[in-house]
């Protein structure tokens, strides 16, 4: 496949390959192509998800070894304004939070991450699946959306704002910081409700 330009993202763990990814693509002008050549596992889902959420195009993508290749195409997108600010809060304050009472908990990390440690009773929905879930979160209740670093919580947040939701609050920085209670079970794995 013809690229305009390529990115380098090779020995970069998430969130730096969409990180870096987002910068080259705010310097290509619209219909160019970006590829991007990474060893990062989870980067096929966090492309297209960053994609979706963004509005630009993934054309393909291929995995040869340990190595990913993309191919996204620069689209400008209709900016979707939502009602509100996105609240954040830390992970001191959902710990504090889930110590009063049960909240809805959406994990948007990848199963492996998932199973490695997650907080008792978050729902396991990795980045690259949100949009298909969003007709299954709570309307009245609040969703609570964390992941590793807060890069792929930002941009669950901003897919399911995309489609009108707007009762989300994004935890920072997530799980590589998190103090409180952790489960290994995969017993709240795949949906919300």
């Amino acid at each position: 496949m013809h690229a305009d330009h390529k990115l380098d993202a090779k020995g970069l763990a998430c969130p730096m390959p969409i990180v870096r990814t987002k910068k080259s693509m705010a310097n290509l002008q619209e219909g160019e192509v970006l590829e991007i050549t990474t060893t990062d596992k989870g980067s096929l889902a966090d492309m297209k998800a960053w994609c979706r959420s963004t509005g630009n195009e993934y054309l393909s993508g291929s995995e040869e070894g340990n190595v990913q290749v993309h191919y996204i195409k620069r689209v400008e997108k209709k900016q979707y304004v939502p009602k509100t600010e996105l609240k954040s809060i830390s992970n001191e304050e959902l710990e504090a939070i889930i110590a009063e009472k049960p909240a809805v908990i959406l994990d948007v990390r990848e199963p492996e991450e998932y199973a490695g440690g997650h907080i008792p009773g978050a729902h396991s929905v990795p980045l690259a699946q949100v949009e298909n879930y969003i007709a299954a979160l709570p309307e009245e209740e609040t969703v609570y959306v964390l992941c590793k670093s807060g890069k792929r919580s930002q941009a669950a947040c901003d897919n399911i704002r995309s489609n009108g939701r707007e009762n989300l609050i994004r935890v920072t920085p997530g799980m590589s910081e998190w103090n409180g209670p952790i489960a290994t079970s995969l017993a709240a794995t795949a949906g919300v409700r």
